[in-house]
């Protein structure tokens, strides 16, 4: 996963002597010598290490006073995920992670399940497809025990669009892996074909990543559009540097 720019910024922010920002926060410092929770959603361990272990503190999720030293004072604001409160309350999650995940959050809300969240709590959000410490991506075989539970149970969700999802996710992600391999031929190929076939690598990139946002979307016709781009730039690099005609 890609750093985001905002947490590069961050980062970039920190004087180089003092460490990553957890190295110094209060919350961190306090919750490591901790048992771990029984009950919660993920655990101290899953959050160190997470892609956000480290560079996003607990009090950005779940907020907090980071200057106190009293306990009770440090925990004011932060509430139980069920609290309508609570920065992790199920329609405040996709608020709390587009702090820094700003495009993510502006795909999602424009989505019917952005919409479906935030009137009746029943819609997905960010958690539903990378866990609460962004652990992970979803993955094609993984889209029907996710999607399922509300597609064909939940009026108005086509049962049809976890199957169709998952082609199309699958589609997708053999045109991302297939990427670097066309791209590094491209690099040893003689001039005229290097260039010919770097475009359709290119176009095959830029496909791929209005395909991403079509995903947070969940617009599955421009994903279908987007992802089929992707893997025809991919066979048109490869064929071109096959020596083969460009179809």
């Amino acid at each position: 996963m890609m750093a985001h720019p905002l947490v590069l910024a961050a980062l970039l922010a920190v004087p180089q002597d003092s460490g990553p920002p957890a190295a110094q926060n209060p919350c961190v410092t306090c919750h490591q010598g901790l048992p771990e929770p029984v009950a919660a959603a993920h655990s101290f361990a899953e959050w160190r290490g997470s892609a956000h272990g480290g560079v996003v503190t607990c009090d950005k999720c779940h907020d907090g006073d980071t200057t106190a030293t009293d306990p009770a004072a440090a925990h004011r604001g932060v509430h139980r995920s069920q609290d309508y409160r609570s920065k992790v309350y199920a329609t405040r999650i996709p608020a709390t992670c587009g702090a820094c995940h700003q495009q993510q959050l502006g795909f999602f809300t424009e989505s019917r399940h952005y919409a479906q969240l935030t009137t009746s709590r029943r819609g997905p959000s960010c958690v539903t497809c990378h866990g609460s410490m962004a652990i992970r991506v979803l993955s094609a075989d993984e889209m029907a025990a996710t999607c399922s539970p509300c597609h064909g149970t939940v009026p108005g969700a086509p049962p049809e669009a976890p199957a169709e999802a998952r082609r199309l996710l699958t589609v997708l992600q053999q045109a991302d892996s297939a990427l670097p391999a066309t791209e590094a031929r491209a690099g040893q190929a003689t001039v005229a074909r290097r260039a010919a076939a770097m475009r359709f690598v290119r176009q095959a990139r830029e496909a791929a990543q209005e395909a991403r946002r079509a995903w947070h979307a969940f617009d599955l016709t421009l994903l279908e559009q987007s992802a089929s781009l992707a893997a025809a730039g991919v066979r048109r690099a490869d064929s071109v540097l096959a020596g083969r005609s460009r179809r």
